[in-house]
């Protein structure tokens, strides 16, 4: 997001345009930041299951035991904030992704499968990560809560730092941070857009914590939307939405490796899956853009903060 563009108006309470001001709980926010243990691993994953099948692939992937199979894992390490908040963002972002040669007859989904879950998991052994942050949690925690508890053996000599034994289900959960719980909890925002218009409907959002007068954004989306002066350029162009891309997705895996694929049709389908990693690498650059934003304006004296106008 762009520095030097904020105006404060008085302690917690900024301009960013004539149109646009935020309020920001800078105590809130210290308390919650002091749930984050370091280093962390900010992700986000796209995943399909039986709502992207049109009943008319080749085969089923997902099942009773894996109703949810992640094809794109895009994350990005961290040992503190601050590192973060200096950091050029767009360069600390790496993916492990599932990939399809073009008419690859030794292509097998579950052997990719099986393979990104162990390096996954090996990665953060191996990285010592104790939380893993993200945007809207439950999915991807349940998702990893499960490879976890499938490949306890790989934590036999080297803990897991980011996984704790849960006593109610016996079983072992990962570590996280949702970082939309911040989000609706310091921030408050007026209602409008840069030019003055309405920027949701009222009654569809909830009241911002700092005053009832704003409203809270219930999502990461809706706070680079809010802010969109200051983040062009930031993310990667997207034209599809996400669900259909998932379902070209799992068209695309679930071919049978006997079924020929002309080379158009392979690349279309190819691109397609190229599409979800730039969605997924926008969705992690959210989420680290927000935490430096959030650091500045917890940590960091307004004197000093980036963000904030020097005159």
């Amino acid at each position: 997001m762009k520095r030097n563009s904020i105006q404060i108006i008085d302690d917690g309470f900024f301009l960013l345009n004539e149109n646009q001001n935020f309020r920001f709980d800078r105590e809130t926010s210290k308390k919650i930041l002091e749930n984050i243990q370091f280093p962390i691993i900010v992700l986000d994953t796209e995943f399909f299951n039986h709502s992207h099948d049109n009943g008319n692939n080749d085969k089923k992937l997902y099942s009773d035991s894996n109703k949810d199979l992640v094809y794109v894992i895009q994350y990005s390490f961290a040992k503190s904030l601050k590192e973060i908040s200096n950091r050029d963002n767009k360069k600390a972002i790496k993916s492990i992704t599932i990939k399809r040669n073009f008419n690859d007859k030794t292509y097998d989904f579950f052997d990719q499968y099986s393979k990104m879950i162990i390096s996954f998991l090996n990665m953060c052994r191996n990285k010592e990560i104790r939380t893993i942050v993200c945007a809207g949690a439950s999915n991807d925690i349940k998702i990893i809560n499960q490879w976890i508890n499938e490949n306890k053996k790989l934590f036999a000599r080297k803990t897991l730092k980011m996984a704790f034994y849960n006593k109610e289900t016996k079983e072992l959960n990962a570590n996280y941070f949702d970082i939309y719980d911040i989000l609706e909890k310091t921030f408050s925002f007026s209602n409008t857009t840069k030019t003055g218009e309405e920027f949701w409907k009222r009654e569809n959002l909830p009241k911002g914590k700092q005053s009832d007068e704003m409203i809270a954004l219930t999502g990461t989306k809706k706070f680079f939307d809010w802010f969109e002066e200051i983040n062009q350029n930031l993310l990667k162009d997207e034209k599809e939405d996400i669900y259909t891309m998932c379902c070209n997705a799992y068209s695309f895996f679930s071919k049978d490796v006997n079924a020929k694929i002309d080379f158009e049709t392979y690349k279309n389908m190819n691109k397609n899956v190229k599409r979800v990693i730039d969605h997924c690498y926008n969705d992690v650059l959210k989420v680290l853009e927000f935490l430096s934003f959030v650091y500045e304006f917890t940590h960091v004296p307004y004197s000093k903060n980036s963000y904030i106008k020097k005159y």
